[in-house]
């Protein structure tokens, strides 16, 4: 029963990433786009157990960040309060990400190598009973 929740919040990861990712790119921006990072994850092979370790720590404090602001920012009354909670929640969701050890490219790449790959997602999911990380309730 415990696989499908660390499945699930394999997946709520990988959601709550693109709110992530996108602050994070405008917090350091480069002057020539590199998507080419993001477009090749990393193989899950090559994920280590430290970083699946720090990255199911980071995943649950950036889904609990994400379930705070998700609904300040839905209810936010216009567009420049909506911009200025996304960026406040996005840099949160950073500091949360260095603080469990890994960078947030880091935890972008894992969260998309976990999208395609069942190994690496029960990796993670064993990961979070070892640390006691259950996923967010809500």
């Amino acid at each position: 029963m415990r696989k499908p929740l660390a499945t699930l919040a394999a997946s709520a990861a990988v959601i709550t990433l693109g709110v992530t990712a996108a602050q994070a790119q405008t917090q350091q921006p480069t002057p020539a786009e590199a998507p080419g990072n993001q477009a090749a994850p990393q193989a899950a092979s090559d994920i280590t157990d430290e970083q699946v370790n720090s990255f199911a720590l980071a995943m649950n404090q950036v889904s609990s960040l994400n379930q705070k602001y998700s609904a300040q920012i839905q209810g936010a009354s216009d567009d420049t309060a909506r911009a200025e909670l996304q960026q406040k929640a996005a840099s949160e969701m950073s500091q949360a990400v260095q603080q469990a050890g890994i960078t947030p490219e880091e935890y972008n790449q894992i969260a998309q190598a976990a999208q395609g790959d069942a190994e690496l997602r029960a990796r993670i999911g064993q990961a979070m009973q070892a640390n006691g990380v259950a996923p967010a309730a809500n």
